[in-house]
């Protein structure tokens, strides 16, 4: 059975899912609402980043961008029904500042708290860094999680790895995701697991250009540096800052370029050792993305780089959104309020 409303395929007149993107980088929830055939319609969107302005503009033709979260006025926003955003990171995870709320990008939560009370939008999804449920930011966890239940919102949350979903990625990220809808008991956030098909290798792409490689120099200092084995059978992912190789076969997290300490070890050629750094193509392969689907223009490396390392992963994505398909089917169904999210001790055990 298909819900009423959101979902293409029905006969009947269809509501379009008016969507808010907050901290918004290259519109990661409209790609995945397009995947996951969700009839919608994006009513505006924030950021402030001139370059992610850009490449977001590139994809998603005429949408209005409301500029600094900070700034915006509820009354100024026409009504939408979903709220989504990867609000900053940086604040709490171990690549960044990690000084949480002491960082004025630990803050920007309540900006979405004070649109999102005044709005009142039938549901919510954030994404945030693993680093969010540690001990060190255990209260600002908690603080998100009560503020979103003080305005209204029955909340649920999940820590998901974009490995377990299609992926060869190792990308825990903290999905938290609010709804006015009821939570039963048969229904979960978490996608089903799936088992990995596809691994770093099949992701790279074929007749490399010669700029991404490094030089001999280069890599013999990266191999003195690391000590690692790299006479490898297959191209694997390197991690340069923990010394060590992935012979699981999977890409380490994909991250800002100034951040970013991987590199991909190919086999020996003639003798030597052959080390390059991933292309553009690649690390949106790595975020989800089939070839051709994201619009690049002629933004620069780094440029390409940042925003894929800030963005969401589509493909996880598309799949929690297909979850949030079947809660609605469940409440269309008349399934009970009996959902109990898990306490963060118990959450923590069985992760």
């Amino acid at each position: 059975m298909c819900p009423k409303g959101y979902f293409r395929g029905k006969k009947e007149k269809m509501k379009k899912l008016r969507v808010f993107e907050g901290f918004a980088g290259y519109g990661g929830a409209s790609f995945a609402l397009r995947r996951a055939n969700i009839l919608h319609e994006v009513i505006g969107y924030s950021e402030i980043l001139p370059k992610a302005i850009e490449l977001y503009e590139m994809n998603h033709k005429g949408i209005k961008n409301f500029g600094d979260i900070r700034k915006i006025k509820p009354e100024e926003l026409p009504d939408f029904d979903f709220f989504t955003g990867g609000f900053p990171c940086q604040a709490f995870s171990s690549a960044g500042s990690n000084h949480g709320e002491l960082d004025t990008r630990g803050t920007l939560f309540y900006e979405i708290i004070r649109i999102c009370e005044a709005k009142q939008p039938e549901f919510i999804l954030l994404e945030n860094v693993k680093g969010l449920l540690s001990n060190k930011h255990r209260k600002t966890f908690n603080k998100i999680i009560s503020e979103l239940k003080r305005i209204g919102y029955n909340v649920v949350f999940e820590l998901l790895n974009s490995r377990d979903y299609g992926v060869p990625q190792n990308r825990d990220r903290v999905w938290i995701f609010a709804t006015k809808k009821n939570i039963p008991k048969n229904w979960s956030l978490a996608p089903k697991k799936e088992e990995l098909k596809i691994f770093f290798k099949d992701l790279l792409e074929d007749n490399v250009d010669k700029k991404y490689y490094k030089n001999e120099q280069q890599t013999n200092r990266v191999i003195e540096l690391t000590k690692v084995n790299m006479d490898v059978p297959e191209p694997l992912c390197l991690d340069i800052y923990n010394k060590w190789i992935r012979h699981d076969r999977i890409c380490m997290t994909i991250t800002e370029p100034h951040h970013n300490t991987m590199r991909v070890v190919e086999p020996k050629k003639d003798g030597k050792f052959r080390m390059r750094k991933l292309t553009e193509k690649e690390h949106f392969r790595f975020m989800g993305f089939k070839d051709g689907e994201i619009e690049m223009g002629n933004m620069s490396y780094s440029q390409l780089c940042r925003a894929a390392g800030n963005g969401w992963e589509i493909n996880v994505v598309t799949k929690i959104l297909n979850q949030i398909k079947r809660l609605i089917e469940l409440n269309e169904e008349g399934a009970p309020s009996v959902h109990k999210q898990k306490s963060m001790v118990e959450f923590l055990l069985a992760h």
